[in-house]
């Protein structure tokens, strides 16, 4: 019996033709295991709201930068460009840790994989979080073409989209 090979997201699932009775039950029990333990903070949170140059998350309340401004920057440089942003009358961004980075990856869209609210490529973004094992030298990126993360050197250049924490999104 060959082996089955496992794709990055679990939502998707398939059965291979001829499989035996019982095995579909095991593998779809899998699959939902997996999803079900996946933390929520990897999907795309939502609703959002533009305002000016800037977009609301209205599930976290983190307000992020509507556009990048198309330039590719080492991961030193992305984060002096976001502690020296000034938008929307607003001095206080930052780079998104790669969990805020994640939580706009939306899966339903693709090239780019976030939603339509936000002007983004099809390429990668610097997050804030450093590579644990080389804090150094290594970062996390996120890859907006499908919403993969994956880590590099510092010194690769990526696009960049800060963020702001402090935006009060009342429930209803």
């Amino acid at each position: 019996m060959k082996k089955q090979k496992w794709l990055q997201r679990s939502q998707v699932l398939f059965v291979r033709p001829g499989m035996v009775m019982g095995q579909e039950k095991k593998l779809l029990f899998v699959v939902l295991l997996l999803v079900s333990f996946c933390p929520l903070s990897v999907f795309a949170v939502g609703p959002y709201t533009v305002s000016g140059y800037s977009v609301v998350d209205q599930g976290t309340g983190l307000q992020w930068q509507k556009s990048d401004d198309a330039t590719l920057r080492t991961w030193e440089n992305a984060l002096a460009y976001c502690e020296n942003l000034s938008l929307d009358s607003k001095t206080d961004w930052r780079l998104p840790n790669i969990r805020e980075m994640k939580s706009v990856v939306d899966d339903s869209h693709y090239h780019p994989s976030i939603d339509p609210a936000f002007t983004c490529q099809s390429a990668y973004y610097w997050t804030a979080t450093t590579v644990t094992r080389f804090p150094t030298r290594h970062a996390w990126s996120v890859f907006f073409a499908n919403g993969d993360d994956n880590c590099g050197d510092k010194k690769n250049i990526h696009f960049v989209r800060c963020v702001r924490a402090g935006v009060y999104v009342s429930q209803p």
